[in-house]
């Protein structure tokens, strides 16, 4: 099964106006403000919290991120100059390992900061991106871009909740309307 390029929606997803579950309205959060949420807004692609000295690369990357994720969308190629300096920050050595007997080569990064091994995640995503997978979440009021790993390659929504159940919802209520439309006249 395809994974998806996780980091890559995580950055270029942030900031984008989101509506939750139960929300009244559409919020858009800061992009990585301060240390404490910059750690939440990357949880889900960290291992460890962000430091001050991390935000500006960290900034430099969500945005090298977002403008690469628009360009794949728009059917260009992504530029890649701002991704590969972040990324220069890792370097890698080979070692020889053995695992039950057997000698296998290993490769042992070493990244000098969190956004450069971030950066280095993110050549191997957008490497192995299938472009005809990516793409905007279909809900008209949604501005979240997605990763379609189904085997059938239909998913639609960003998620079931919220963005799934309230299309689903909209064109109930659409097909209704037009329903006792056309029965009234």
């Amino acid at each position: 099964m395809t994974t998806g390029p996780e980091l890559l929606l995580v950055l270029a997803n942030l900031g984008r106006p989101r509506r939750p579950s139960g929300a009244a309205a559409a919020y858009a959060e800061p992009i990585l403000p301060d240390v404490t949420v910059a750690s939440v807004q990357l949880a889900e692609v960290l291992d460890r919290p962000v430091a001050e000295a991390d935000l500006p690369d960290l900034r430099r990357l969500q945005r090298a991120a977002f403008h690469a994720a628009e360009a794949m969308l728009g059917g260009e190629a992504p530029d890649c100059a701002e991704i590969n300096a972040l990324a220069a920050g890792s370097t890698a050595h080979v070692e020889l390992v053995a695992t039950d007997g057997v000698a296998r080569r290993q490769l042992v990064w070493i990244d000098t900061s969190l956004a450069a091994a971030l950066a280095r995640r993110l050549v191997d995503e957008l490497d192995a991106l299938e472009t005809d997978r990516f793409r905007w979440c279909a809900r008209p009021e949604c501005d979240l871009l997605i990763y379609d790993t189904t085997r059938s390659r239909t998913r639609r929504w960003h998620a079931e909740d919220p963005c799934g159940w309230r299309e689903r919802q909209r064109l109930h209520r659409t097909r209704q309307s037009t329903s006792d439309g056309s029965l009234a006249g």
